[in-house]
């Protein structure tokens, strides 16, 4: 209740004992014989029933006053009613009226239903003033999809360089007369010739910028940062160790191998059929292959999933959970390599890899106006080179079109 509220009931309280003045004066007067001292002495009288209701009031002021800070409960339109309400009550009292007569009985008021709100449930939606009372329950660490599990440097053999190229000299042409030689006769005689190739070592980059207030409050982003930055670079690792052009950027795989080459015929060709080949070829020239490089989709809907004319599984992979193996080569699942083609080759002796400088991260806050502003950069970088020894040794192909082939 308001001082407003409480300043209109106080006047009405006023008002009542004045009428009550009026009352015993009026009464004083028709009784005419009474002396005056009878007439203080009924005046005292009247006193002391006023003075009754007069705390009655102010004890329900002060229970009601009391209920209004803690639930709230009057509205606007309520505040604005509570004055006509209250009157309302006395009016309408039998009691009041007879007051008016001259009665001293004692009696009570009865408050009409509506002049007091009902206290509301207590709720989280009513009763939060829209702040988090109750704590959240934060989970440490930082969580995020998960980055590719396996990468093509898995496969490859990995060394070290001290220089920013790596030279690698590989026989480039042979001419064999190698022969059976009569007694007395000339040997056979044949050459070759060499060539030097040069892997130049490129660097590979990342960062990010962050504020001081970041990196110290929030948990564990230090650490987050420090794991995010190098498996990103993996990333742009397998694109250019698989795909890398050889133009301002790492020579990579595709570039070099051999492309899939159809001697099946087969008008009902399958993709098992096609890698089957590819071992076959790459055995043909001497490597072994050591793993077949597949992209997730294809393996499941090319290999795992793939039926003969009677709806039966052509292999038995897709019961037993095992990993699928063509020609006693493992096929290896990665999302590195771009979905319909395919990679079979001798990853383990026809290249390497050559780290100049491994993956690092590095933190600092003078990088432009970082340190007027609060800032810093962390950055992550490393520094490769990928030699192919053979490139013969990897063959390289579209599924599609090795299924065209094959079918025709």
């Amino acid at each position: 209740m308001n001082e407003e509220i409480k300043k209109e009931l106080n006047q009405g309280i006023e008002g009542l004992k004045g009428q009550l003045d009026n009352l015993i004066e009026e009464k004083s007067q028709k009784m005419g014989e009474a002396s005056s001292e009878e007439r203080k002495k009924l005046k005292d009288e009247f006193d002391g029933q006023f003075n009754t209701l007069n705390d009655s009031i102010k004890k329900m002021q002060e229970q009601y006053d009391e209920l209004s800070v803690k639930a709230n409960r009057f509205n606007e339109r309520d505040r604005k009613n509570v004055k006509t309400l209250m009157k309302e009550a006395f009016e309408k009292s039998n009691q009041f009226a007879k007051w008016k007569e001259g009665s001293t009985d004692k009696a009570t008021v009865d408050m009409p239903d509506g002049l007091f709100t009902k206290l509301d449930d207590m709720t989280q939606a009513n009763s939060f003033e829209s702040t988090t009372v109750a704590p959240v329950d934060t989970r440490p660490g930082i969580y995020y999809d998960p980055d590719r599990m396996w990468h093509v440097r898995d496969l490859l053999p990995v060394g070290t360089t001290n220089s920013n190229s790596v030279r690698v000299v590989r026989e480039y042409a042979y001419t064999d007369n190698t022969a059976v030689t009569s007694e007395g006769s000339e040997y056979k005689q044949g050459d070759f010739d060499l060539k030097a190739t040069d892997a130049t070592v490129y660097k590979i980059t990342n960062y990010v910028i962050a504020s001081e207030e970041l990196m110290e409050d929030v948990a564990g982003l230090t650490s987050y940062i420090y794991t995010r930055l190098p498996s990103k670079l993996k990333l742009e690792e397998d694109d250019q160790l698989l795909y890398g052009s050889g133009s301002s950027e790492i020579s990579g795989l595709s570039t070099n191998a051999t492309s899939y080459s159809d001697n099946l015929s087969d008008s009902n060709v399958q993709f098992i059929d096609v890698l089957a080949d590819a071992v076959r070829q790459i055995r043909d020239d001497e490597y072994m292959a050591s793993a077949i490089l597949l992209h997730p989709a294809d393996v499941t809907s090319r290999l795992l999933l793939e039926k003969d004319d009677n709806n039966n599984y052509m292999a038995p992979w897709v019961f037993t959970g095992a990993n699928p193996t063509i020609a006693g080569v493992p096929v290896i699942q990665s999302t590195s390599i771009t979905q319909g083609t395919f990679f079979v080759g001798d990853f383990a002796r026809a290249a390497q890899i050559f780290d100049r400088r491994q993956a690092a991260v590095e933190i600092a806050n003078t990088n432009e106006d970082n340190f007027i502003k609060g800032m810093v950069t962390i950055r992550a970088s490393e520094r490769i080179a990928l030699a192919i020894y053979r490139p013969t040794a990897f063959l390289y192909g579209s599924i599609a079109t090795a299924l065209a082939e094959g079918s025709g």
